[in-house]
């Protein structure tokens, strides 16, 4: 019994220290995870998370206002605009994030020369098709929308507003082209025996 009290009162101010540090880096981290920081004030502007990844509210914000302005432009009354602009910036901003972790799982990216392809190629985008289609011939014009498109972008005339709507509108082509290759990638790596396609075949002509 004297060889532990001897060794308590030795290392009692030790062992104080010890639990006071623990305590305090506790509360500092437990701080930062609710609040992001000790000393922040305010209201967060997180209005969700998808996939570890905080989103902000005033950089969603403009996603919506992009997105809403879009649609009424293609003919949605303004009430209606609204809420599918903010259903269709989530449903893009959730896509974004987790396919991204796959892409960069699997070691996908985007080539330079494939933006070119997707605006200016065979299967160009239907909205672009239709604003330099000729008339005459039926045949969309990509010189010409390659023209028009690169001048907008280097103009400083152009409001910054519409270039960052055309980034953004290229970003999602992008995504869009990513996951066609993810899922050719999924397709491509599956494998059906020949056993269980005579089998699924037998089954079907009975029924």
């Amino acid at each position: 019994m004297s060889v532990i009290q001897k060794i308590q009162d030795k290392y009692a101010k030790l062992m104080a220290v010890i639990i006071a540090v623990a305590l305090l880096t506790f509360v500092v981290m437990l701080a930062f995870e609710n609040g992001g920081s000790l000393f922040q004030q305010g209201p967060s502007t997180t209005i969700g998370v998808i996939n570890g990844k905080k989103i902000d509210a005033l950089s969603f914000e403009k996603t919506i206002e992009q997105s809403e302005a879009r649609l009424q432009q293609q003919g949605y009354p303004a009430s209606m605009a609204r809420q599918q602009a903010i259903e269709t910036a989530w449903g893009q901003e959730k896509d974004r994030i987790v396919m991204s972790s796959e892409f960069d799982k699997l070691g996908m990216r985007m080539a330079k020369k494939e933006v070119g392809d997707i605006l200016y190629g065979a299967n160009a985008p239907q909205d672009l098709k239709q604003q330099f289609t000729d008339p005459q011939t039926g045949v969309y014009n990509a010189l010409l929308a390659k023209q028009q498109i690169d001048q907008m972008m280097k103009s400083k005339q152009t409001p910054p507003q519409q270039k960052e709507q055309f980034n953004l509108y290229i970003s999602q082509l992008e995504l869009s082209r990513m996951n066609e290759k993810y899922n050719s990638l999924l397709i491509n790596s599956s494998n059906f025996p020949k056993w269980l396609i005579e089998k699924q075949n037998a089954d079907q002509s009975q029924l």
